[in-house]
């Protein structure tokens, strides 16, 4: 029952992450869910195979010449030091009455050492395509080869498994028996050519992060390329992240869980449909707005603009935006609003709107909340990032709410990131782009200023909390010259492609990325609407279309992205 309920409660866990693509590497746990259950057991094997993992295993020979799995020679470890005899010095029927769970938890207490045909048995009745079985040969004889390969070919998993750590010899050997073994190494990058003029290694263990360059090299020979990141220490969200856009087989690592949550992460937000820069945007429909402003006296009756869209979970869409309800000189307000839509051409603002309006008197945002962007969801509560600036300086805050329609209210922790007095980002606002999350940590990206639309770069912050946000760099992301100003930016197939802003829209370009923060300038991008598109959303995939709203004339229009008539 303890162990259903903690394979139970490991599967909720994971289910609340989005999935992984196809052409996502398969994740080797070592020694089985080392860190969740007692190594090398049981336990740790089916809850590998009913959360979709692969595993390694140790293989060993006992007094009766029965291979089990057991890592260390002696057994003193995992019996909580209750015995030291050397497993060579032990029968197979006596070792099995001894406890090795107890050592790890309570809840594991009556887990035996494993033989390798319970192992493998679990892995043919209940495994699937991504069970994948690293056997690591300790200490067997030729008679535990021969058991070896005999088992295999029984349970039909030739294909699923690779033994390694073993001699050439052992190696050599076991191809003799059966062609279909196949043979797994450690390989550096010293020794990766001398490994490949050889027939004998099929599945390459690399002991270092490979270019995609070295992957598709292993492939083209009919190699796997998998990647041995293993051990305690080995716990970098960075390696993970590279390791996957190299595109590898598959990863040996302590940490699964979260290997995989960081590939999940990297791979929610991405796009199968590149944005094509040699194709147009075309307002769609041409001269009409899809986002009109309010009649006399409403909230948004003098301008609507500023769209960021994101999509609900019920699939539809919901465009953010700012309004103002007449001229500042008349006591004007800007407020942020809530439309949404299924098509994406007809809207429906909330008869609640506005959502978010400026703050109490002598608060940070006292003037304006505008520039609504970043919506993400995060422990069950909606984070919305906007500008706000209180008649002196523009900085950046969140609105938090259950709910996507609001309520929203601010959080205390407001401004979260503040302009500095003495450097190129005195003035700050929100960018109409995403919070983007990498490397186990959220992003982002944020416009900053000399003064008020002039010495205009691209800046970065991360954070663990969305609340709490330190800078990246001290200098910003593109040259100041470039002017770019609002950076509409999407994540795409691994990388990120933004539209710049600038003033002057003759200059507006495509910029690209690959980690958020070198950023390249790339091509003029191509832009037809019936008067000058000015402040446009991120772009976002709709019905397989690259769609934006933007701004013109106080009124909001739509724009989709298609080759040239």
């Amino acid at each position: 029952m303890l162990l259903k309920w903690f394979i139970t409660g490991l599967a909720v866990v994971c289910c609340f992450i989005p999935t992984l693509s196809a052409q996502s590497p398969a994740l080797i746990a070592h020694r089985g869910l080392l860190r969740h259950a007692p190594e090398n057991t049981m336990a740790a094997f089916s809850a590998c195979v009913d959360l979709g993992f692969g595993f390694e295993l140790d293989i060993r020979t006992t007094a009766d010449g029965s291979l089990v799995v057991l890592h260390d020679s002696s057994l003193l470890r995992t019996t909580g030091g209750k015995d030291a005899r050397s497993l060579r010095d032990v029968a197979l029927s006596e070792l099995q009455q001894l406890d090795v769970g107890s050592w790890f938890d309570s809840a594991f207490q009556g887990q035996h050492v494993p033989t390798l045909r319970e192992v493998l048995q679990l892995v043919h009745d209940r495994g699937s395509a991504s069970t994948f079985v690293a056997l690591n040969i300790k200490d067997i004889d030729l008679d535990g080869e021969r058991q070896l390969v005999q088992l295999l070919g029984e349970l039909n998993l030739f294909s699923r498994c690779f033994a390694f750590d073993q001699s050439e010899d052992c190696s050599r050997r076991l191809k003799q028996q059966d062609a279909r073994v196949r043979i797994g190494r450690n390989i550096s990058r010293a020794s990766l050519n001398d490994a490949l003029e050889q027939d004998l290694v099929d599945c390459f263990l690399l002991t270092f992060v490979p270019t995609v360059e070295e992957v598709q090299r292993l492939r083209k020979a009919g190699r796997s390329a998998m990647m041995n990141y293993a051990g305690e220490q080995a716990r970098s969200a960075d390696v993970w992240e590279r390791a996957a856009l190299a595109g590898i087989d598959g990863l040996l690592t302590d940490y699964p869980l979260e290997c995989r949550q960081i590939w999940r992460e990297m791979t929610a937000a991405d796009t199968v449909l590149k944005i094509n820069e040699q194709h147009v945007w075309v307002e769609t429909p041409w001269g009409v707005p899809v986002l009109d402003r309010g009649q006399p006296g409403a909230w948004d009756h003098m301008a609507v603009d500023n769209p960021y869209v994101t999509v609900g979970s019920d699939g539809r869409l919901y465009c953010f935006y700012e309004a103002q309800d007449r001229d500042f000189a008349d006591g004007g307000q800007e407020a942020i609003g809530v439309a949404t839509s299924d098509d994406g051409i007809s809207w429906m603002k909330l008869e609640q709107n506005p959502v978010l309006s400026r703050g109490e008197a002598d608060s940070w945002d006292q003037t304006v909340a505008k520039l609504p962007s970043g919506v993400v969801k995060y422990q069950g509560r909606f984070y919305l990032f906007y500008s706000g600036r209180n008649g002196e300086q523009k900085q950046i805050g969140v609105a938090t709410a259950s709910q996507l329609t609001g309520p929203w209210t601010r959080v205390s922790q407001n401004p979260v990131l503040t302009g500095r007095a003495d450097h190129w980002d005195r003035v700050l606002s929100t960018h109409p782009t995403a919070i983007f999350r990498r490397r186990g940590q959220w992003q982002l990206l944020y416009r900053g200023m000399e003064r008020r639309y002039a010495g205009q770069g691209l800046g970065l912050a991360v954070s663990d909390d969305l609340l709490n946000w330190r800078r990246e760099s001290n200098l910003p992301l593109t040259p100041l010259q470039q002017e770019i100003a609002s950076l509409a930016v999407v994540r795409e197939q691994g990388r990120w492609v933004a539209i710049s802003q600038p003033l002057d829209l003759s200059r507006r370009r495509y910029w690209v990325s690959d980690d958020l923060r070198k950023w390249t300038q790339s091509g003029a991008v191509n832009f037809r609407a019936s008067v000058a598109a000015e402040t446009l959303s991120a772009p976002f995939l709709f019905e397989g279309v690259w769609t934006v709203l933007y701004e013109q004339q106080d009124r909001i229009y739509r724009a989709v992205l298609q080759p040239e008539p």
